[in-house]
């Protein structure tokens, strides 16, 4: 059945606030409406990707024509719903196939949005809220995750399980005797966002203030050891709800210091292994997977439908060699790294690599675009890009986000 996907980041959040009617942050609604296109790219072919604004056909008519087959295809939201009521009120049907919910992030808000559709008239299958899927996003699944791996499998060293605290003074208790430096993070928090950083065994006004205002929305916060980190990568999976959980591929991507997604490696997943079989073997890299796939198997087999990406990373041990942190974060969404996949199976030449990054401007977002165009210009080879650059999604004098692709 063809899927209508929804561009919803910080699904976290909406999860968080557990309202289907529930208005975002500033920042992240900005973030959803600049990037809203992305699916597009993702989705597939045959697919459809909701929108709200009238910028898609524009800009996809702007694009190189070899990419257009396979494009899923820009429905607009607010275009759709008068037709949908239109023909709702005439007795007829809308002139659409059977269509399935796909959701960057499942939430309440999220389903919502897609109940207004059906309401209206579209024939579309929308999954049940359950709040199992609260208690599976937040960050003490990911702990638990940890744990049982490091139960069944023989990790050295052994990675320190986060752990939860609901109030200030046993966290200080907690800083002040072990070593530091420290991560504390929120439960509902997704991409680098919700971390705060701490770099003694003492927290000052700052970290207080934060911890508090932490504790207040969401009642717990996590801290672990921060570990001399060399690399970032995710092993992302699909689960199909009914017990089956399938490997999808590997993405390597960068972070900022303080944990911000900045963007993802583009490349073959051969160039990508390649690049992780540095730090470690082809052979320790598969088992590791195969025994992070049978954890979630036992976790999430049978009561989650849709994609999941484990976030893991490489870090230098106090003897100077290389180890796995096998759970850093366990996203059950679509993740960066997947759409980074798709773009490099579909649209990448397989003979290049690049980046694929997500990039805040604060003002003269379209200016930079335009030098940018004119700096790397794209190249097509077999259909495909050799190199240059290209963004993803609409740039206009509002734009603030962009998704970016740099091919070389």
């Amino acid at each position: 059945m063809p899927q209508l996907h929804l561009f919803n980041p910080g699904h976290e959040v909406e999860i968080l606030c557990g309202k289907s009617h529930y208005t975002p942050p500033y920042t992240i609604q900005k973030m959803a409406a600049d990037l809203e296109l992305l699916p597009i790219w993702y989705g597939g072919a045959g697919s459809f990707t909701l929108v709200r604004n009238g910028k898609p056909s524009h800009f996809i008519s702007s694009l190189p024509k070899e990419f257009r087959p396979r494009f899923s295809s820009p429905m607009i939201l607010n275009l759709m719903m008068k037709e949908l009521y239109k023909r709702k009120k005439l007795g007829e049907k809308a002139k659409l196939p059977p269509l399935t919910a796909s959701f960057w992030g499942l939430s309440p808000r999220a389903i919502a949005i897609f109940n207004e559709l059906k309401q209206a008239g579209m024939n579309i299958e929308i999954p049940e809220w359950k709040e199992e899927y609260a208690m599976l996003t937040r960050r003490q699944t990911a702990a638990e995750c940890l744990k049982r791996l490091q139960e069944n499998v023989p990790i050295t060293p052994v990675v320190k399980i986060p752990e939860f605290f609901s109030n200030i003074n046993d966290l200080e208790k907690y800083i002040a005797g072990n070593k530091p430096p420290f991560v504390i993070k929120t439960p509902f928090s997704s991409s680098g966002r919700g971390l705060f950083w701490v770099n003694g065994n003492e927290i000052d006004s700052r970290a207080v203030s934060w911890i508090n205002g932490a504790l207040k929305k969401q009642g717990t916060v996590s801290i672990e050891p921060v570990l001399d980190k060399i690399l970032d990568f995710a092993v992302e999976f699909y689960s199909n709800g009914q017990g089956e959980i399938s490997y999808v591929g590997l993405s390597i991507f960068e972070t900022q210091p303080q944990g911000q997604f900045i963007g993802c490696m583009l490349g073959t997943q051969e160039t990508l292994l390649q690049r992780l079989n540095e730090f470690i073997s082809p052979e320790d890299y598969v088992f590791l997977v195969e025994q992070i796939r049978i954890v979630l198997l036992g976790m999430f087999g049978k009561s989650y439908t849709g994609y999941m990406g484990v976030d893991m990373l490489i870090y230098k041990t106090e003897d100077g060699n290389y180890a796995v942190h096998p759970v850093v974060e366990l996203n059950l969404r679509y993740t960066m790294g997947i759409v980074a996949m798709q773009l490099c199976r579909q649209f990448i030449h397989p003979e290049s690599q690049g980046l694929f990054r997500i990039i805040y401007y604060i003002y003269d977002t379209l200016k930079e675009h335009q030098r940018m165009q004119m700096a790397s210009p794209m190249i097509i080879e077999d259909g495909k890009i050799r190199s240059g650059y290209m963004s993803l999604c609409p740039v206009g004098p509002e734009t603030h986000y962009m998704a970016i692709i740099d091919v070389f």
